[in-house]
């Protein structure tokens, strides 16, 4: 029934929404004219902000540039490490690195060259070394510098992929060529330098003796379950190349 005095007419007190149930006041008295209109404006768009509940979601910030190239190798290197190259995807890369697959579409044609590329970049450049001018010094150096830049995660991943390489002989053509042979290079053109400036013998220096270093050198690096040390590079050094060298 509608309440006396309200001036409504049938059926809209009675109803759910009763306006009067929010115009009547403490005492009774029923608001009218334009502040019953108002206050009843204000009741409902009151009740319908309390029915609506705002949710903030965050905001996920685009990366761009050398945060997003870090993220994908840091991602290539776990990557290879935890499931080995034959099992790595593109997906799988974006994934783990938090990015979309379109970075890695435009800029490598298959995961391949991802990996070449990404090796290539977290190799430490031994051209980097600062000689001390002292052969066995600089020979123990840039192989500790060499060795040091292969520890860790990413030791894991070139022995993954030396794993495996026999399933890939073009991906191990790469591997070599673009990643192992620039570091070996260093290596023998120390000793070239070496041999110029009459420090050692220039017959002494045969691809034979060189290939004995570059052998131990993957040997203790990426083909034994413990890091060498730097005592064993200096036993490497003394005991073997240098001997070979005449010295």
């Amino acid at each position: 029934m509608p309440r006396k005095g309200c001036g409504h007419g049938p059926g809209i007190c009675s109803s759910r929404w009763d306006p009067c149930r929010f115009l009547a006041g403490v005492d009774g008295t029923i608001t009218s004219g334009i502040a019953m209109r108002l206050t009843y404006a204000y009741v409902m768009s009151s009740l319908q902000s309390a029915g609506t509940e705002t949710i903030e979601r965050p905001v996920r910030r685009r990366r761009r540039g050398t945060a997003v190239e870090k993220a994908i190798s840091d991602a290539v290197i776990d990557e290879l490490a935890d499931v080995g190259f034959g099992r790595l995807t593109f997906e799988s890369v974006a994934d783990r690195a938090g990015t979309g697959k379109s970075p890695l579409y435009r800029r490598w044609p298959d995961t391949a060259s991802l990996v070449i590329d990404t090796l290539e970049k977290l190799g430490s450049d031994p051209a980097a070394y600062p000689r001390t001018g002292v052969l066995r010094d600089d020979l123990v150096g840039i192989t500790w510098h060499m060795i040091k830049a292969q520890d860790g995660v990413r030791g894991d991943a070139y022995r993954s992929l030396l794993g495996e390489a026999h399933r890939y002989p073009q991906l191990l053509a790469r591997f070599k060529s673009q990643v192992l042979e620039p570091r070996f290079n260093a290596l023998t053109e120390l000793l070239r330098d070496a041999a110029a400036h009459g420090e050692i013998s220039p017959e002494r220096l045969t691809p034979v003796v060189l290939e004995v270093l570059h052998a131990l050198i993957i040997k203790r690096t990426l083909l034994e379950a413990g890091e060498p040390t730097r005592k064993d590079v200096s036993e490497m050094i003394d005991q073997v190349l240098l001997p070979l060298l005449g010295k």
